[in-house]
């Protein structure tokens, strides 16, 4: 069994707002997908916060551009809700952008389960994130119902990322994770099926292995502060083969990561 997935994350489509260049955003989505065309993914996972959120209608349009464009590279892409993504759009209004049939989900890519994950279930302040009791049972029930190997995606990270240094969550760091990220941890470990964890929000990319199961948070596309004024140009080319999990990010900042 070998699954090849595209990762882009942190797209923030719009205008520039502070670090994150959303001016940036077109050309760095076609040099996501130039990358794509060489990987040849089953499948790409865009890991939420498409939006430098403006308003309703901007918003909208913009949402339905990134489906658009992510679907040209011809293999099924599927969506996480990010912070930014649910201030003007609500959710209903996001799904409907998307094509997304609930804002948590579970899809089958070549003998692997992916768990699409709703973290603003709610959003924490406008910026962190939490999973309800509800999607809890729910993945709980998902991880167990089948004997199939998962791979987990969502936004917030779930691990415990090292934050000094970072440009907002050092000074913010109930941000930067699923607030109940242990209780969603717990029901991630018990059957020994969960294969990986990607996620985002972070803005540069990191790793961790906790209990077992690899925790990978991907690099943000126009995050500037870590890369010298220059959008990072995050994404991530993840291989899933024979037990083994392989990560190369690239942009202005790559990374081999192996487990």
């Amino acid at each position: 069994m070998v699954l090849r997935i595209g990762v882009i994350a942190d797209i923030h489509c719009g205008p520039d707002l502070d670090t994150l260049l959303g001016s940036r955003a077109p050309i760095l989505v076609e040099a996501f997908l130039e990358a794509m065309s060489r990987f040849r993914p089953d499948c790409i996972v865009d890991l939420g916060d498409r939006l430098n959120s403006v308003a309703l209608s901007q918003d909208h349009v913009r949402t339905r551009w990134v489906r658009t464009r992510l679907r040209e590279a011809g293999v099924p892409v599927y969506h996480v809700f990010g912070n930014t993504d649910v201030r003007a759009l609500d959710k209903e209004a996001g799904m409907a952008a998307l094509g997304k049939a609930a804002p948590y989900e579970c899809v089958d890519a070549g003998g692997v389960r992916l768990m699409l994950l709703d973290t603003v279930d709610p959003a924490v302040e406008r910026v962190g994130g939490a999973v309800g009791q509800a999607q809890l049972a729910w993945l709980a029930g998902a991880i167990e119902d089948r004997e199939t190997p998962c791979v987990v995606c969502c936004h917030h990270p779930l691990d415990e990322p090292p934050l000094r240094g970072h440009r907002y969550f050092e000074r913010h760091p109930d941000l930067a994770t699923v607030r109940n990220r242990a209780e969603v941890r717990a029901a991630l470990g018990r059957t020994g099926r969960v294969r990986a964890v990607l996620a985002a929000h972070l803005h540069r990319t990191g790793a961790a292995q906790i209990a077992g199961i690899p925790y990978v948070t991907v690099g943000g596309l126009v995050e500037s502060a870590y890369t010298g004024s220059e959008p990072c140009g995050a994404f991530a080319l993840v291989t899933l083969a024979h037990e083994r999990l392989n990560v190369e990010v690239g942009g202005l900042e790559p990374a081999h990561l192996s487990f």
